[in-house]
């Protein structure tokens, strides 16, 4: 039997999960219930640190996906990763998840032990991305147009399922105005209950789910423009 204890929006939850031949026993706070899964392979996460300039990539901390148990940590502070190179695994739901390394740098900083809980957004590591040197003439001018392109990025961007679960709750529906932070849908996973807010300020796209759906981390939930 596997134990968890989470604290949402105030409230605590103990959590027990006990697998009986492919039916699991999860019990909430003391209350029992029966749950059965297909089995899927382990999936993997990738992390991207902030962008920074040509010449240095920023640090950044790379935080929990989704809630789980630290099974695996393959990396130590201060050695260095190449990009798609395995950092740790976590096990939710009985599949192990591999957080991968997405580009180049050094570990700064280790956040976590095998054996942890955590909870959706907790500190994992710190990335420190290696320095990139630039080779661009110095004459060659005119190209200087090309490094723009990756701003009309910003113009539309997916928002993504952090964990597996179904869809509670849908607040937004296509041509609603969001702010950063607004809560636009609710995943129940584990029998919890995960806001979804808004990664910036804009305008929803496309609603790509609907309320009772099955969706697995990564899986497109909406567009944002």
């Amino acid at each position: 039997m596997k134990n968890f204890n989470f604290e949402i929006e105030g409230k605590p939850y103990e959590v027990s999960v006990e697998d009986k031949n492919g039916v699991y026993d999860v019990q909430v706070n003391g209350k029992k219930v029966s749950v059965s899964y297909k089995p899927e392979t382990a999936q993997k996460t990738s992390f991207r640190p902030a962008a920074g300039t040509n010449k240095k990539a920023a640090s950044g901390v790379l935080k929990s996906p989704l809630p789980g148990n630290i099974v695996k940590i393959m990396v130590s502070e201060g050695q260095s990763v190449k990009s798609g190179d395995t950092l740790l695994v976590i096990e939710s739901m009985k599949m192990e998840n591999s957080i991968t390394a997405q580009s180049d740098g050094v570990i700064s900083a280790l956040n976590v032990k095998v054996g942890q809980s955590v909870m959706q957004g907790d500190a994992l590591l710190s990335l420190e991305a290696s320095q990139q040197e630039t080779a661009a003439p110095k004459q060659a001018s005119a190209p200087a147009s090309k490094p723009a392109a990756p701003k009309s990025a910003v113009s539309g961007s997916a928002i993504t399922s952090p964990l597996p679960g179904n869809i509670s709750k849908i607040n937004v529906k296509e041509g609603d105005e969001v702010k950063k932070g607004d809560v636009v849908a609710v995943i129940e996973s584990m029998k919890m209950e995960n806001n979804i807010p808004a990664p910036r300020d804009g305008k929803v796209g496309a609603v790509k789910v609907s309320v009772g759906q099955s969706v697995m981390q990564g899986d497109a939930l909406f567009e944002m423009l």
